[in-house]
């Protein structure tokens, strides 16, 4: 019976992981991943002895990609692979600890825990470094406690025992070949067998035997990785220190992200996590449970003494292997220059959760076990019910906030489509280039300006040097560089060789073309064309759909539905692309006029209403009395953000930026500052109509000194959509009042003295609104709304 709920454990974590896998945007690492895959052994090993990762993961993703493609589905399987085996693992290692129930109970939590699923649906190498670290403690487990190796009180090298050994010596080579943080869990590993021996040693047993073999062990482990290692060193790049992270935050962190896997607003948590740490910590019962517990009969209720020793020893471990790895972490961010220095992330506690999982089971047991008949079948329920919940409810946050968005696709297909084998591409700046080389589905001679600093003459200068041999030149402008580069410095040096011949913006990303001749960007090549999407439709004898890019099929209310149509067009006709709720009733329309062609490209922005209610809408083509449906849109539901405004503290306002968007109040503090610290503050928005572009907001601190880090008089700044992106001015809907926070940090180097607060607008071709008065007089494209002071 316990195989089958096993079984079924293991069917559920392999849904969860699989569930919405292809709904999220590939993000930087993931792109970084499939582009390092592409190439061959070689160049990925001398690549990655100077980054932070061994090449392991690389290599076997190369080798994947070859077989199944290099899509994102594709891609995140292989982590799915090897999430769904580390749950089938640790049934088995809990099964080896404490008995089939142990087993089954981490295995339900750890196929629940979101952490796990997080991370098994992401391109890298967490889960496979995961996987053989625990492959690599269950070899531990069985080498130490494996009553096959006893014979007449003296220990024996058996055949399985020789088979634990080389699977030990494996495993811990590769964890350590997949991410260099899998040492944690092997030094782990040689504390706990430190203190099995002490313990064997004190009651009188030979240990030498065990001693020697271990460590032999542990030198071929080094011998395996040692010419990496090596590699590594002649190769490797010279780490700092990571930026200081306070120790109580990192506790907090590091509990919340264990537990619950959740790693933004953790403070929201402390109840739950607090529950499932004294769940976890219950497990300490089994260590200091008092001996005659072990003496008393075997019962059918009473565990024998052998389980409950197993389980003493087996929380010892499991509390080694989830203190100190992150104790260890938190002191190898603070070394001053190290090999290996890492920044605190969340994500490199992900193969310490098997750990939690089997606490929280080792808890449960220990309470069913110090309680009797139907008490304890209550009390463990509870708790089991309250773990499971906590996970589910985290969960489904997760899952909700997985919804794939046009970050790429449509700007790329554009470069797919009409772009000559010789055409070259700058991206400005090259602060996602990974992601873009995900999308870009062919190969083109590129060039990345700098992100991490302002554009310069020289910097322009040499770009545009770089793509001086092109004829055509694509310029790639997302939003880092209106701040890197606002006069566009990067465009105009290129322009001074090349016309443009195209300009278009998708969403918050820009592209040009410059090119010495005029370029066809209607009429896609019969070579290159490519959609998401073939279609076969006619419309009647002289127009025929033949592709449709539909990048979403989930958006809010508010948000612009980019829909790209492909035409077999013998005349001139206009095409209506439009969403249709399913009544009939059209919600947005866009009119596009095509020429003859094969391929003729007809895109159409459609914005869903900003008060759209959740439901389905349908994306339609019509042409010539003629209609035809494209696909499907999900409309979401927000997640009822700035539902209840606090205006209370609000200082009123009443500026207008464009002719739409109202300042009505603003909250600013009142408090000194010092250099480093942040400062917050609430813009309060309304606007009288919906808005159609999705504006950016630019908060500065504007100090007396010249910054010449930045070549101005800025001391901060954060550029971003209104509230993070999660209501954009596009889903705004009329009255409503908008409480936009915002937390403003200063730089460290910042002088004393006092610093204005100014605030806009802008678009995604960098333009700003004009502002105006309470007055209706023009005032600039920026606006003062309040004044800190740096003390000394």
């Amino acid at each position: 019976m316990a195989q089958v709920v096993a079984l079924a454990l293991i069917a559920l974590a392999f849904f969860l992981r699989v569930y919405r896998l292809g709904d999220q945007n590939i993000w930087w690492d993931e792109g970084w991943t499939v582009w390092m895959a592409k190439h061959d052994f070689a160049w990925i090993a001398l690549r990655t002895a100077s980054d932070e990762h061994p090449p392991l993961h690389y290599w076997a993703m190369n080798v994947w990609q070859t077989i199944f493609g290099a899509d994102v589905f594709t891609g995140r399987f292989f982590s799915v692979a090897f999430g769904v085996l580390l749950v089938a693992l640790v049934y088995r290692i809990g099964k080896e600890m404490g008995g089939a129930r142990l087993g089954l109970l981490a295995a339900l939590f750890l196929s629940l825990a979101r952490f796990n699923v997080w991370w098994s649906q992401d391109i890298k190498n967490y889960t496979l470094s995961a996987f053989f670290a625990w492959v690599s403690v269950l070899f531990v487990w069985r080498w130490l406690f494996d009553n096959s190796q006893m014979a007449d009180g003296r220990w024996q090298m058996t055949k399985r025992d020789w088979l634990f050994a080389i699977g030990y010596t494996l495993s811990a080579f590769l964890a350590l070949f997949s991410h260099y943080l899998a040492a944690l869990i092997v030094l782990a590993n040689n504390v706990f067998v430190g203190i099995v021996l002490l313990k064997k040693w004190r009651r009188g047993e030979n240990v030498r035997p065990l001693l020697i073999r271990w460590t032999l062990a542990q030198i071929a482990v080094v011998i395996l990785f040692a010419p990496w290692l090596y590699m590594y060193l002649q190769n490797g790049a010279t780490w700092s220190a990571a930026p200081k992270f306070d120790f109580g935050l990192f506790l907090q962190l590091a509990a919340t992200v264990l537990t619950l896997g959740v790693t933004t607003f953790i403070e929201n948590y402390t109840l739950v996590v607090l529950g499932l740490l004294f769940i976890a910590a219950l497990s300490l019962g089994w260590v200091i449970r008092p001996q005659t517990a072990d003496d008393r009969p075997q019962t059918a209720t009473r565990r024998p003494s052998s389980v409950i020793r197993h389980r003493s020893s087996a929380v010892v471990y499991l509390v080694l292997i989830a203190l100190l790895p992150p104790a260890l972490i938190y002191i190898l961010s603070l070394t001053p220059a190290a090999i290996f220095a890492p920044k605190i992330q969340a994500r490199y506690l992900m193969m310490l959760t098997p750990a939690i999982a089997l606490l929280l089971a080792l808890g449960i047991l220990f309470v069913s076990e110090i309680l009797r008949g139907r008490v304890a079948q209550i009390v463990s329920a509870a708790l089991v019910l309250f773990v499971v919940a906590a996970q589910i409810f985290t969960l489904n946050d997760y899952f909700r906030e997985r919804y794939l968005r046009d970050e790429y696709f449509s700007v790329t297909q554009m470069i797919n489509n009409f772009a000559f084998d010789d055409d070259a591409i700058v991206l400005n700046t090259d602060q996602e280039y990974p992601t873009f080389l995900y999308y870009l589905k062919r190969n083109f001679d590129w060039v990345g300006v700098p992100n991490g600093a302002q554009v310069s003459e020289a910097t322009a200068e040499r770009v545009a040097a770089q793509v001086a041999s092109h004829d055509a030149v694509w310029v790639v402008t997302i939003p880092d560089a209106l701040q890197k580069d606002p006069t566009r410095l990067i465009e105009q040096t290129i322009a001074e060789r090349l016309p443009k011949q195209y300009e278009q913006t998708f969403g918050d990303k820009r592209l040009a073309l410059y090119a010495s001749e005029i370029r066809n960007v209607k009429d896609v090549p019969r070579e290159n064309f490519s959609p998401q999407i073939l279609r076969d439709d006619l419309f009647d004898a002289r127009l025929k759909l033949v592709g449709v890019d539909l990048p979403i099929y989930e958006a809010f209310g508010g948000d612009v539905v980019r829909v790209v149509t492909y035409w077999q067009a013998q005349d001139l006709t206009t095409i209506n692309l439009a969403l249709q709720k399913l009544n009939g009733e059209i919600v947005a329309r866009a009119a596009i006029p095509i020429s003859i062609g094969a391929h003729e490209r007809a895109q159409g922005d459609l914005q869903i209403p900003p008060d759209a209610n959740p439901g389905e809408l349908r994306v339609v083509a019509q042409a010539r009395l003629n209609s035809l449906p494209l696909g499907a849109i999900q409309v979401l539901p927000r997640d009822g953000t700035n539902a209840n405004v606090n205006d209370a503290a609000m200082q009123p306002r009443g500026e207008r930026f464009g002719e739409k968007i109202r300042l009505v109040g603003v909250n600013t503090p009142t408090k000194k500052f010092r250099a480093g610290e942040s400062v917050p503050l609430t813009l309060f928005w309304q606007t009288d109509a919906a808005i159609s572009t999705s504006y950016s907001v630019f908060v500065h601190l504007l100090g007396d000194q010249y910054n010449p880090a930045q070549n101005n008089f800025l001391w901060g700044q954060i550029d971003r959509l209104p509230l993070d992106g999660k209501l954009p001015t596009t889903a705004w809907t009329p009255m409503q009042t908008i409480a936009d926070a915002y937390q403003v940090k200063f730089d460290q180097d910042a002088p004393p003295g006092v610093y204005k607060i100014e605030i806009g607008l802008y678009d995604a071709n960098g333009t700003r609104l004009r502002v105006f008065d309470v007055n209706g007089n023009d005032v600039g494209d920026a606006l003062i709304v309040g004044q800190v002071e740096i003390e000394k």
